[in-house]
């Protein structure tokens, strides 16, 4: 009996001890203890927060600010854009309006710009005439070239539609086109599966060629450094190379003497890589080409441009959406001058070295279409890049 007493006290006690104040006290303790104690993840975060906060302490950002002299908004959008009379001419387009700025100069005068809205289709491209009045516009589904000519109309100067046009009898979309320096040829390529090439007339609208590239899906077409070679490149890793000749022909009938061309496929430019973009400098004698071997090369021609060869080229980590040189001088095999690089809404300015001389980072809200280095006049020191992007927008930088 008494050992029965003395058990059941004991067990008393035993409870009393393990769920008693006390106890209850010390699990709130170690609960508290545990919501308190921060994971191991957070504290790993936080330091590493603090060592890019440090980091940048150390490193700070590029102000791209300083180098950016103006900006020019003319919608949210961009899909193509080209530069004339070494900058002060600029054309571009959205798929909804035509756009062409004319600038005095760049850093004080706002510049001119004449907008003209299509409605009943989409613009796949754009190109100007040589003597700087006439836009072409290549719509995607009626498959023609409209014809835009600066008028005053209503005192006021306007892009005017005019009534003639060329009808491109494709399967699919016209892809791009170009017009050459004399402007009576207009060159078209298409999309997808046409890879055929057609130059047009630009006065009579006749077809005068038409010829496939032999390669699946053209790529981009440029008019050469004269006037009597255009410039095709494929998926084949290089650049086909059409020359033509003009002369005049007598007309018995017409009593006039016509225009006549003679169109030779010759040779091609060796790339040994897909060329993404390319684009002529300022130089005649030089072009840039950049490539999906995250590669940009330099291009000298040697008489005639079939014969180029690669001069040097610069070797990246990244594929560059667009390409610029400049070229300040050549002698004695040196190249002295600005590369301008596209990467994404990044630019990048090389010497003509190779060296990485300035970085805009994300000077664009969208990617890069296109980069023009030139200079006020021949007689500045400090050149100016022009870049146009997605975003609708065109940037005027000192560099």
């Amino acid at each position: 009996m008494f050992t029965l007493i003395i058990g059941g006290i004991l067990l008393i006690l035993a409870l009393y001890i393990f769920f008693g104040p006390k106890a209850e006290d010390k699990n709130k303790k170690e609960k508290i203890k545990k919501i308190n104690k921060p994971p191991i993840k957070k504290e790993k975060k936080e330091e590493k927060k603090k060592e890019e906060e440090e980091k940048e302490e150390e490193e700070p950002k590029i102000d791209i600010s300083k180098y950016l002299i103006r900006t020019i908004k003319e919608g949210n959008s961009m899909s193509k854009c080209y530069f004339y009379k070494k900058g002060h001419l600029i054309l571009f387009c959205d798929e909804k309006k035509i756009s062409l700025c004319l600038l005095k100069n760049f850093t004080s005068e706002l510049p001119k710009i004449y907008n003209k809205n299509i409605e009943k289709d989409l613009i796949v491209d754009v190109c100007l005439s040589p003597e700087k009045k006439t836009v072409y516009c290549a719509n995607k589904n009626s498959k023609t070239i409209l014809f835009y000519t600066l008028e005053k109309v209503e005192g006021k100067i306007k892009l005017v539609k005019q009534d003639k046009f060329i009808l491109c009898n494709r399967p699919y979309e016209i892809k791009s086109i170009v017009c050459n320096e004399s402007g009576l040829l207009i060159s078209t390529i298409g999309t997808n599966d046409d890879t055929e090439i057609q130059i047009f007339n630009s006065i009579s609208s006749e077809l005068k060629f038409k010829e496939s590239t032999g390669a699946i899906q053209n790529l981009q077409m440029l008019m050469g450094p004269n006037d009597s070679s255009l410039l095709i490149s494929t998926f084949m890793n290089d650049i086909s190379v059409l020359n033509f000749e003009m002369s005049d022909k007598f007309n018995n009938e017409t009593k006039k003497y016509e225009n006549i061309f003679k169109f030779k496929r010759t040779s091609s430019i060796s790339v040994k890589a897909k060329p993404l973009f390319y684009t002529l400098s300022n130089h005649n004698e030089f072009f840039i080409v950049s490539c999906d071997d995250k590669t940009v090369k330099i291009f000298r021609n040697f008489g005639n441009i079939s014969e180029a060869k690669i001069f040097t080229q610069l070797n990246l980590d990244f594929n560059a959406n667009c390409a610029c040189l400049y070229v300040d001088d050549f002698h004695n095999g040196k190249l002295e001058g600005f590369i301008g690089i596209g990467r994404d809404n990044d630019i990048l300015i090389y010497d003509g070295k190779g060296e990485l001389y300035l970085e805009l980072p994300e000077a664009h809200n969208g990617e890069i279409l296109g980069l023009y280095i030139t200079k006020e006049d021949e007689n500045e020191k400090n050149n100016i890049l022009i870049s146009a992007g997605k975003d609708g927008r065109i940037k005027i930088w000192k560099i």
